[in-house]
């Protein structure tokens, strides 16, 4: 009995602790917003999935401590993303960092995620799936997914990939098909400006070629 009682308080202390820190990170995320001239919405999620499969990823999915507004000049828009994955009596939770931004036009998707110890062994040893590029180091670290792999070359071109490189090692990047995000496992509010910077940084290296073919940046995000 004893400790059926001690483990029903644990559980409640581990809650009141989970609720107290949700409660603190909402509190940073608005003093943050507030300091660079964003708005905190709260759990207010105007965009959908985005045509993202991480934004339709398990069972259950949401997004909190949404902030909007401009960053260096580009309108974005911040979420903490969580889903979770249930199987019979199991549950794993994913919490993200995500910066989302309108690119203006409509482009096949491509993903750009770094690879795990096991993806870059064999991509060293055997080649490993994904979209080749000329670059050796970009190879061993990326693995790029495209619906049309010919694009995905032109979109990652040489800047494009000296860019890339240049990330946080744990930063995924996704672009089309009508929006880009960039995003990493959640981050404390204090290292949100570097996804924002990221984020910036990969819409202003999107190739003219690009732009050209499928159409100037025109339609905000916010």
């Amino acid at each position: 009995m004893l400790l059926f009682f001690g483990i029903i308080a644990l559980v409640l202390v581990a809650g009141a602790v989970s609720y107290l820190l949700q409660q603190q990170r909402a509190r940073d995320i608005g003093a943050f917003a507030a300091a660079h001239g964003l708005t905190a919405k709260g759990k207010q999620w105007d965009l959908g999935d985005c045509g993202f499969s991480l934004f339709r990823q398990g069972n259950r999915r949401s997004w909190r401590n949404v902030m909007q507004g401009t960053w260096n000049g580009l309108p974005s828009v911040y979420c903490d993303y969580t889903y979770v994955v249930q199987a019979g009596k199991n549950t794993e939770t994913f919490s993200f960092s995500n910066v989302v931004s309108a690119l203006g036009m409509e482009i096949p998707w491509v993903t750009v995620s770094p690879r795990g110890i096991l993806g870059t062994l064999a991509e060293k040893s055997v080649g490993a799936p994904g979209v080749r590029f000329e670059s050796i180091d970009f190879n061993d670290r990326f693995d790029v997914r495209s619906s049309d792999d010919a694009f995905a070359v032109e979109l990652i071109d040489a800047q494009m990939i000296e860019t890339l490189l240049s990330l946080d090692h744990a930063m995924h990047v996704v672009f089309g098909p009508d929006s880009m995000m960039v995003y990493t496992h959640r981050r404390p509010v204090v290292e949100v400006p570097p996804i924002f910077d990221a984020t910036v940084t990969l819409s202003q290296r999107i190739p003219a070629l690009v732009h050209a073919r499928y159409g100037q940046p025109s339609t905000p995000i916010v």
